[in-house]
């Protein structure tokens, strides 16, 4: 039971990984070097037996060339096995057919020792002197005791390697049946062929000192492949551990995130995905930070705009009970500006708010825009001049243009627009508005007079209550909603709103719609 967190460990898993990966590549190379060896060493067995092949065929055509024929050869089966045993004598698998199993040597007695002296040609002085014991019962323990229930292997029937064929391929020395098995070389004298001299290729390595050689290397290669392993294993544990390291921090990490710190940084150790993904992780925690910092800010910018007019007519209202003030329609006219200012501030929310979630219903249709540009114009000249703000419009060449678009959604869009320029600009000034039509889009620009906006405060302009200092307070314009509003519509036509400084002094915004493909006209 134990056993079933540390198989879940990614350490555990990465090491097992490894493992299994060098150790199934030093098996496969272990079987592989085997095969490979036993295939090339077999293959040099049968290179040097065909070599030895190639003499005793000059032996054999130098015996036929000495006698004419085949007859004294295939009568003499000592002369056949004796050229083999000169010429090629690995080819020699068993003893001879013709021959039987070697007596074993005679007991070492003073007859048989002189016999050998004279058979060596050596005196048999130069022996050393036998030494006898009498005792018979000593020698009869002397020889080791015979075991019960053993017999002598039985002579090893001899293999033929080597078939001599005569001319006609009748089998001259070799088995009479499956000569198919014997690669047969032709013998040839003077031009002439005299018979066929096969080899039966080798299958398996039979000879001693080939089995030890071979088995040396297996052991070899067997010691190389366990020395593979173990160097996998002492290589896997540090590899998995640098692994699962970075893992490690961004778990860490994303506890911290979990418990609101959004100012956890992870280092970036690495370039490949997990450092990219420590990256991003990075990256997730600063805009965590951003928006935490940003939520703060828009609780306080909307805990200031609702206090405000708040705090004015509970002032105004405690005033009127005071006696201080009376009740006149002036007064209640103030109070009646101030409940005005907060039900548009509340209204301005709750349609950011639902446009933030989703939630504002657009009924979208293929509409003519031109006609409400016009409109909306048409409906500010008035104000515009109470202000002394000459208002304007570009006439324009196109007769209509269609675009799929809510119409009172971008009748308030324009709207906005308006009142942002009217509550911007100084009296006296102008303000012109224009509309743009390319192939794909139409842009609506807005241009006024002075004040400007700095450059570096131009693309905070339509972030959620930001005003610019020194332009955008209470006494001259709103809660800094209006354009964030913008925004949200334009995002929901998917199109596109930014601002730029106007060449008449002031700011210049502008609105990218798509036009409705095919309805152009």
């Amino acid at each position: 039971m134990r056993l079933i967190p540390v198989i879940k460990s990614i350490k555990t898993k990465l090491f097992l990984t490894l493992l299994m990966a060098s150790s199934g590549v030093a098996i496969a190379m272990f079987l592989v070097m085997q095969w490979s060896f036993d295939r090339g060493f077999l293959n040099y067995v049968n290179t040097q037996e065909k070599e030895h092949m190639m003499s005793l065929g000059d032996a054999l055509v130098d015996v036929y060339q000495s006698e004419g024929s085949w007859d004294q050869l295939t009568n003499n089966h000592r002369q056949w096995h004796q050229l083999i045993s000169n010429s090629a004598p690995d080819l020699i698998s068993g003893p001879s057919p013709d021959h039987k199993r070697p007596p074993p040597p005679p007991r070492r007695n003073d007859k048989h020792r002189a016999n050998d002296d004279f058979r060596s040609g050596q005196p048999q002085s130069s022996q050393r002197p036998p030494h006898h014991n009498k005792n018979p019962q000593f020698r009869e323990s002397s020889r080791p005791p015979k075991k019960e229930g053993r017999h002598p292997p039985p002579p090893r029937k001899p293999r033929p390697k080597v078939v001599l064929l005569d001319a006609d391929k009748n089998t001259l020395f070799g088995p009479p049946e499956g000569i198919e098995q014997f690669s047969l070389s032709p013998l040839t004298s003077q031009g002439e062929t005299i018979g066929y001299l096969g080899i039966k290729p080798a299958k398996e390595i039979s000879d001693a000192h080939d089995l030890v050689f071979a088995q040396e290397q297996s052991q070899t290669f067997l010691m190389i492949a366990v020395a593979m392993v173990v160097i996998s294993i002492l290589l896997s544990v540090p590899v998995a551990s640098s692994l699962v390291r970075p893992i490690r921090r961004l778990a860490q990490g994303t506890q911290r995130l979990i418990s609101g710190k959004f100012d956890t940084h992870i280092p970036i150790t690495t370039y490949d995905e997990l450092g990219t993904l420590s990256t991003d992780f990075n990256t997730l925690a600063a805009t965590l930070k951003e928006n935490e910092h940003a939520r703060q800010q828009w609780v306080a910018d909307i805990s200031h705009e609702l206090r405000t007019p708040l705090a004015i007519l509970k002032g105004e209202i405690e005033a009127i009970e005071d006696g201080i003030r009376q009740p006149t329609p002036n007064n209640i006219s103030s109070l009646g500006q101030e409940v005005n200012h907060l039900s548009h501030l509340v209204n301005d929310l709750y349609e950011l708010s639902m446009s933030d979630i989703g939630a504002l219903n657009y009924q979208k249709s293929n509409t003519d825009i031109l006609p409400i540009v016009q409109h909306c114009v048409d409906s500010f000249i008035d104000q515009f001049s109470q202000k002394n703000i000459a208002l304007s419009q570009s006439p324009t060449v196109e007769p209509e243009v269609e675009l799929l678009i809510d119409p009172q959604r971008v009748k308030q869009l324009i709207n906005n627009l308006l009142k942002n320029s009217y509550r911007y600009t100084d009296e006296g000034g102008t303000s012109h508005v224009s509309v743009e039509v390319t192939t794909n889009d139409v842009l609506i620009h807005i241009d006024d007079s002075a004040p400007g906006v700095p450059s570096s405060e131009i693309p905070k302009l339509f972030e959620r209550l930001y005003r610019v200092e020194g332009s955008r307070n209470r006494a001259s314009g709103g809660a800094g909603l209006g354009l964030a509003i913008c925004n949200n519509i334009v995002n929901a036509h998917d199109g596109k709103i930014y601002a730029q400084p106007s060449s008449h002094g002031g700011l210049r915004v502008s609105v990218q719609l798509p036009i409705t493909r095919g309805k152009q006209r």
